[in-house]
């Protein structure tokens, strides 16, 4: 019995001695891979135009009309981002006393309203032509000459190359007497590029 028990446990201590140097499976290698190093890259500058002032939807060049005191034909063109020159030719017909032809040119200087995104108001001055002529013969035409005075609101629609406006532009007349003109200006709607 001594000899079977022995042969029992010999075969016992074989079997666990084989278990255990049984090799496990191999794993996959995984291979590691660098990172990239990355630069730190310098902070990028912000804007400080105001979201009013948004540069896409500044314009370069407007054509228009302008409707108030009398019919006036306009171009603005933006020489910087805030300053601009606008041209205006101005006819209005005074019922059975005659014409009044003009022309104006005027620098002006635009700034954004806040809180009203593409809304801004602009202030200005400049130069103006006056001729107006008589239905009556017995009259001569007239001829002037002035300094012209611009205070008004633009506002540019988003995504549409529309500009609509109302302005004030007084003028003060040098010859024939000098005098204070406070009916120029008007309502215009502008295409813009």
């Amino acid at each position: 019995m001594k000899k079977i028990f022995t042969i029992i446990l010999c075969a016992v201590a074989l079997n666990v001695s084989a278990q255990t140097k049984k090799t496990p499976a191999k794993k996959p290698a995984t291979k590691t891979v660098a990172k990239p190093t990355v630069k730190p890259t310098p902070a990028a500058k912000t804007s400080t135009k105001p979201a009013s002032y948004s540069t896409s939807e500044n314009y370069n060049t407007a054509i228009g009309v302008k409707f108030l005191y009398g019919i006036s034909l306009t171009a603005k063109h933006f020489l910087k981002e805030k300053h601009a020159l606008e041209g205006i030719f101005t006819y209005r017909g005074f019922n059975g006393l005659g014409t009044q032809i003009g022309v104006s040119v005027a620098y002006e200087y635009h700034l954004p309203i806040g809180g009203v995104q593409n809304l801004k108001w602009y202030v200005g001055g400049g130069g103006h032509f006056e001729y107006f002529s008589f239905d009556d013969d017995v009259v001569d035409p007239t001829t002037t000459i002035g300094a012209l005075g611009v205070l008004g609101l633009e506002y540019k629609f988003k995504g549409l190359p529309i500009a609509i406006s109302a302005d004030w532009q007084p003028v003060f007349t040098f010859n024939s007497g000098g005098g204070f003109s406070a009916e120029n200006g008007g309502i215009g709607v502008k295409y813009t590029f």
